[in-house]
């Protein structure tokens, strides 16, 4: 592939999964500097992805949402709006990293040789038939989603992967999120996720809330829905000093308050990935979820507790703060040493 070709990533959803596909640009940026690299997307991940600068061009679908909406008509419409900046450019490869029919189609609709993962056992049938090249998953026999992602480009554009810690590349703004930034050291407590499975029960939120309080820690208490804000809201009542955002937040803004945080405590959510990725010290809380497929992990450290079926006690969770609390102590007092030396 020459210095000048132009690729196109598909990764749709979900927010956890665009973020853990977010380093493969900074191996293709390594690996073959030069190349053009879109991603078509589904909003609203296109304006996080906006905050990537080795992405040159976001190209956001609607399709969930009119889908779980039910307003097939006017998703069709919006589809066939979007249809045109997914059509505008050729490009040399287009790299499937969904495997999924969905995103097959999205792919196959745009304008360029299609590459992508063979289906697995649990996987939709029939969906790779929309592929130029399938790459056999004996290629990518990963236990975490990051290096399966990682592994799956490298094989679609014949590069080895980089020996590297993972990279997101985002640039997070914090002069737009400032109004949401507690002026002392505070905690985001991500308590809400897209499957009530995965959630944690409110007692142990609040003694968690509690614990940071007598720290000295600001609880902020983030939101997306209706459900939600009225458990950030309990949550608040019963946590010293603890903040509620008072409108929703966007993905955008969020990424400047979560790299301002001191440290991130979540269930397997969207927003609990996107701290990691902003280089903040995060406990992931997982009980419905496999951590080994699906533990958080970035430029800061970061600690995931429980798995599937596991039960994740308060105890636990108040060890793995005052470990990452520690460690960040720790290492802003060798940086302090290094300066003065």
């Amino acid at each position: 592939m020459h210095a000048q070709s132009r690729i196109l990533i598909v990764k749709l959803t979900s927010l956890g999964d665009v973020i853990k596909t977010l380093p493969v640009v900074d191996d293709i940026r390594q690996r073959r500097p030069g190349v053009s690299i879109d991603w078509v997307v589904e909003r609203p991940c296109d304006t996080l992805l906006a905050l990537h600068p080795g992405i040159d061009r976001v190209i956001p679908l609607e399709l969930r949402r009119y889908r779980q909406e039910r307003r097939y008509w006017k998703g069709f419409r919006a589809a066939l709006q979007d249809l045109g900046g997914l059509r505008a450019r050729n490009y040399d490869l287009i790299i499937d990293l969904q495997g999924r029919m969905k995103s097959s189609l999205v792919s196959w609709l745009a304008r360029g040789e299609v590459t992508g993962p063979a289906p697995g056992p649990a996987s939709e049938p029939h969906y790779h038939r929309l592929y130029r090249t399938v790459i056999a998953r004996s290629m990518f026999t990963h236990d975490d989603a990051i290096a399966t992602n990682r592994a799956l480009c490298a094989q679609a554009l014949d590069y080895t992967v980089p020996m590297t810690t993972p990279r997101y590349g985002l640039q997070p703004s914090p002069s737009r999120a400032s109004g949401l930034i507690p002026s002392s050291g505070f905690a985001v407590l991500v308590h809400g996720s897209s499957r009530p499975e995965k959630c944690w029960p409110e007692t142990s939120w609040i003694e968690i809330g509690r614990a940071l309080a007598q720290r000295g820690i600001v609880c902020l208490l983030p939101w997306g829905d209706a459900g939600e804000a009225g458990r950030a809201g309990r949550l608040a009542a019963a946590i010293d000093d603890a903040v509620v955002p008072p409108q929703r937040v966007s993905l955008a803004d969020w990424t400047g308050v979560l790299a301002a945080a001191t440290v991130v405590v979540g269930v397997d959510s969207g927003l609990t990935h996107l701290a990691a990725a902003c280089a903040v010290p995060t406990v992931a809380i997982f009980t419905a979820t496999r951590a080994a497929s699906f533990g958080v992990a970035g430029e800061a450290p970061c600690l995931n507790l429980g798995d599937t079926g596991a039960t994740v006690t308060s105890g636990e969770v108040i060890t793995a703060i005052d470990e990452l609390l520690a460690n960040a102590r720790s290492r802003l007092d060798r940086s302090l040493e290094t300066a003065v030396a």
